[in-house]
């Protein structure tokens, strides 16, 4: 099965991609060189004989698909800029957004929630040309179409996030990286939205409208949900009902509820036109269903892993359904490489795995079982059972840790819940369906047609209540490490390929004992190729780099010299967050810092110091500012004593030469810190971090500097450390300002940001780090995400 591997390496490389800081040209290079080799070892095997192995088109055709993942990611990332919404995320001001509705407004009880495709933005200068999606909330009585156009005003904001849920992330998925909490609205003139979505999005207004005008509450809610996915109308207790019962995937459109639905549709028209016809109409049945909720992308995804699972049961062998699963996965995460990470996709994935994987063997055994039980025709009981009991517990089998990892709860009613709710859903979407169509002709006949639906909607309503009131039915499970998920899958799936066949594949793709050798040694090479990288990469290259370190509203700079030395400005105040940039940028076979400079005592820049200096201990110290000035300053001196580190204090003047030309000079000395320049040869960056009162009249506002090439701004953009006068002496090619993402003092003051109209300005709250590298005479920039 080369699919499957194929598609699994290609999203291990998006997942890599997304933990690593690597540019897509980067990614690009490497693949290109892997093809290279490709060429070159097809070239040698015509003059030299190499073992047939290595020229097996799988040794080069996983890695090239890794890479070409790993490239695709960083290349589907945005790049924001001054014409990209998000460049206008967090200002002190309100923002003008002109742009167009791109899917129909999400109504909720106490707002609406509204998708914009940008048009045009306006900050204050009149409106600018810019592209990107803003989520925008307004309040819930104005109505709205799909395709108008809008212009809102609003604070612009980056979507929130913590530790039980990402928004941004969320968002992002979507193409959204801009928010606005409260807005106001003008409709403007003209309709922006595409011919064939626009009549659809009307179809489904009226289809909601009829649903809501032939049953009532809850009834029409649910009946909204399961016709048109739109399940906002029920209330939160009867939706944690539903959760808590493992009966949500009924009102919730997603690839598990599809998938159930895939199976429910077939076994309803296997027995009408047999087995080939019968999966041919459930696919039309599962499309008419996608058509019917709008066809929006998650809809689309979802009934698209369903379709393939009826095709995979109908090609017979398990191998081709597995590839058929794999195309799909590998299709959907290059139309969005960020699919992955989406709980719906997963969810499509894995139920649809389950029921390739397990629905046969599961259906045959329980077949088996009941014959023996009993020796009369009991058919109909095992289609039944086989149906509505076996399907689903092949779907939720491999869906289980999923839900456990991102929902936090396990439902142990589900099994029971679900045989008793499944056997009428067919008749809720049938009728149902028919009832809100034929009320769009004949309303009178569509009513009577709900008046059969509706005992059976209700059904499902009384009995999801009923067993939610079972003590115990749900299990709060708690945060559910990776980990664990993927040891659950590794198990299962171990357990279902059982051993054997994975000896037999690893004992033929060897061959012999002698091809295990050389693959042994080729991975050890590999390896070893990987640590030479990563040591060279580490090391000096002739070029000056300074990251930017993202530390919160604090300073963490490492400078890497041309020849190789590694300087830490200090460090800011996560511990973890420094250690792990240090570790990913000192040299590999080094674990010390050639020099530390202390440019500032406050705590929040020397708060993550005590700890990561254990593990990468400066070989020498420059200290400036007061030590008693905060704990962590305090602790570091104590520390450095201790380990006898060598500290010297510093003085305004005082030079630490880099090597090849490249120095460090301290421009200014006062109580709180000094201002550091680094020169190498024509670049020129001033990082003013510890900024003290007086050292601004002492510098003539940077007049005694001159022109730079890189300017940091001092204090996390604090108006009074950072005026106007000594921005414009200094005319920085960049300008960049280290700041926590909705710092709670207000940073960088709004003055600030003002004064820096027309400058080239960078943030770690949105950037991460940032990285400059110069060989004196140009510079160029990365950062660690666009913003």
């Amino acid at each position: 099965m080369p699919l499957p591997w194929v598609s699994l390496s290609f999203i291990a490389g998006i997942m890599i991609a997304s933990l690593l800081a690597f540019s897509a040209n980067l990614w690009l290079a490497m693949m290109l060189a892997l093809l290279f080799i490709v060429i070159l070892f097809r070239l040698l095997s015509s003059t030299f004989r190499l073992p047939s192995f290595i020229l097996h088109p799988f040794i080069f055709i996983l890695p090239i698909s890794f890479l070409c993942g790993a490239w695709w990611y960083q290349f589907r990332q945005p790049a924001i800029d001054a014409f990209h919404i998000a460049f206008y995320n967090d200002r002190d001001y309100e923002i003008l957004v002109t742009g167009t509705l791109a899917e129909p407004p999400d109504y909720r009880d106490t707002y609406t929630n509204l998708h914009i495709k940008v048009e045009a933005v306006d900050s204050g200068s009149g409106d600018l040309p810019a592209r990107g999606a803003v989520l925008v909330r307004v309040p819930t009585l104005v109505k709205y179409e799909y395709g108008e156009r809008v212009r809102v005003r609003g604070d612009l904001k980056t979507p929130p996030e913590d530790e039980e849920f990402s928004y941004r992330d969320y968002l992002a998925r979507e193409g959204i990286h801009s928010y606005m909490s409260i807005a106001d609205v003008t409709i403007l003139p003209g309709n922006g939205g595409n011919l064939f979505f626009v009549q659809v999005y009307k179809l489904k207004d009226k289809l909601l409208e009829h649903t809501y005008r032939l049953y009532h509450d809850p009834e029409a809610s649910l009946m909204a949900g399961i016709l048109l996915g739109v399940d906002t109308g029920l209330t939160r207790d009867l939706q944690n009902a539903f959760k808590n019962t493992g009966t949500s995937h009924i009102i919730a459109i997603s690839g598990f509820n599809i998938a159930i639905i895939a199976g429910i549709f077939f076994s309803i028209f296997k027995n009408m036109f047999g087995e080939r016809l019968g999966a041919a109409f459930a696919i039309l049945g599962i499309i008419f269903y996608t058509l019917l909720v709008g066809a929006d992308a998650a809809v689309v995804r979802a009934a698209f892993m369903g379709s393939i699972s009826l095709l995979a049961r109908q090609l017979g062998r398990r191998n081709d359904g597995m590839n058929a699963l794999a195309l799909v996965a590998l299709i959907m995460t290059i139309f969005n490489p960020l699919v992955i990470w989406d709980v719906g996709f997963q969810l499509s994935f894995f139920a649809t795995l389950g029921l390739i994987l397990y629905a046969e063997p599961f259906s045959n055994f329980t077949s088996t079982l009941i014959s023996k039980i009993s020796k009369q025709d009991t058919s109909m009981f095992t289609r039944i059972i086989n149906d509505n009991v076996v399907l689903t517990f092949a779907a939720q089998l491999t869906t289980i840790p999923i839900m456990a990892y991102h929902f936090k709860r396990i439902s142990l009613i589900s099994f029971i819940a679900n045989p008793f709710i499944l056997p009428v859903q067919p008749a809720v979407m049938v009728a149902g369906g028919l009832a809100v169509f034929t009320s769009l002709v004949i309303f009178p006949l569509g009513q009577l047609i709900a008046w059969v639906a509706w005992p059976f909607a209700s059904y499902t309503i009384r009995i999801v209540e009923l067993f939610d009131r079972v003590p115990y039915a749900s299990i709060y499970l708690g945060d559910s490490s990776f980990g664990m998920v993927l040891a659950f899958y590794i198990a299962l799936l171990s357990v279902t390929f059982n051993w054997q066949p994975i000896k037999e594949w690893i004992s033929s793709l060897a061959g012999s004992l002698r091809a295990v050798a050389l693959t042994a040694t080729l991975a050890l090479l590999f390896i070893c190729m990987i640590m030479i990288w990563r040591a060279s990469a580490t090391t000096g290259d002739g070029q000056l780099h300074i990251t930017f370190l993202e530390a919160g509203s604090a300073d963490a700079v490492l400078i890497q010299t041309p020849e190789g030395r590694n300087i830490l400005i200090n460090g800011g105040a996560s511990t973890s967050k420094l250690s792990d940039e240090l570790g990913r940028r000192l040299p590999f076979f080094s674990r010390k810092l050639d020099w530390l400079i202390i440019a500032s005592t406050q705590e929040e820049q020397l708060a993550a110091l005590p700890r990561v200096l254990e593990r990468y201990p400066p070989e020498n110290v420059l200290w400036s500012g007061n030590v008693q000035a905060s704990f962590p300053a305090q602790a570091l001196d104590k520390f450095f004593a201790e380990e006898g580190i060598p500290v010297s204090r510093v003085e305004a003047g005082q030079r630490l030469e880099l090597g090849d030309g490249a120095f460090i000079e301290i421009q200014a000395v006062g109580p709180k810190g000094s201002v550091v320049l680094i020169q190498y040869e024509n670049f020129r960056a001033l990082l003013p971090i510890g900024m003290s009162e007086g050292m601004l009249e002492e510098l003539e506002y940077g007049n005694v500097i001159g022109n730079v090439d890189v300017l940091l701004l001092a204090d996390s953009g604090y108006a009074p450390s950072n005026p106007p006068d000594i921005i414009e002496n200094v005319n920085p090619k960049l300008v960049v300002l280290s700041v926590a993402a909705g710092d709670p003092n207000g940073l960088p003051s709004e003055s600030v940001l003002e004064s820096l109209d027309g400058f080239s300005v960078l943030r770690t709250d949105r950037s991460g780090w940032i990285s400059v590298i110069t060989d004196g005479d140009q510079l160029r920039v990365e950062v660690e995400r666009s913003e």
